[in-house]
């Protein structure tokens, strides 16, 4: 099946790319991301060779990563906004144009917070897996957060939903598990319990 195109309105690209983690609070969000995720890349142990950012969204952490980076969205916007410095692919992370342990690693930051079904999440997961002969690192929103109850409460009064989508820390760890990944370490943006956004890395199980 060919998925449409995705397209956000003009300019997007460039004002995410500009703005969104540069000032304000999104600055504090960007400096404790690359924390945690240099700490979790610190747990874990990857061999030579190219890694994935999927998505990469305009390249905001590719240059976290331990080696040369290949850069995925389905947005080719955003991947313009990322420039030309590394390989770009216009893709779905659903069905990524890669055979079975392309990469050395993975990263996968700020998209499963978007996809609020068990099935859809297994699929992607499956796919970031297939891909990588290496670690595996996600992000998603953890349930069992006070930031998550507010973001509840408010809606109860009246607030529009935000788009984004939580659940719980051993629930999420068992849906990594059942797509072939095995959990090495979590850590929480900030203290657990109270913020949602939390990182995990994982290592591929051995194929058969």
């Amino acid at each position: 099946m060919t998925e449409t195109p995705y397209r956000r309105e003009p300019g997007y690209a460039e004002r995410y790319r500009d703005h969104r983690f540069r000032s304000g609070s999104g600055s504090n969000t960007d400096r404790r991301e690359r924390e945690v995720l240099r700490a979790l890349l610190g747990r874990c142990e990857a061999g030579s060779g190219l890694w994935l950012d999927a998505p990469s969204g305009a390249g905001r952490m590719s240059d976290e990563l331990p080696a040369a980076v290949v850069q995925v969205d389905r947005d080719a916007a955003m991947l313009i906004a990322a420039g030309p410095e590394r390989p770009r692919v216009c893709a779905s992370v659903h069905a990524l144009p890669f055979a079975d342990g392309t990469f050395a690693g993975v990263l996968c930051h700020r998209l499963l917070q978007h996809i609020p079904g068990a099935d859809e999440r297994a699929t992607v997961l499956r796919e970031l897996a297939r891909v990588s002969r290496g670690p595996v690192v996600l992000s998603f929103f953890d349930r069992c957060s006070l930031q998550h109850l507010r973001r509840t409460v408010r809606r109860w009064f009246g607030k529009t939903r935000s788009g984004r989508s939580a659940v719980g820390r051993s629930r999420f760890l068992g849906e990594l598990r059942a797509a072939g990944l095995e959990p090495i370490a979590v850590q929480a943006l900030r203290l657990r319990f109270v913020g949602e956004q939390t990182l995990v890395v994982c290592r591929p199980r051995p194929r058969a």
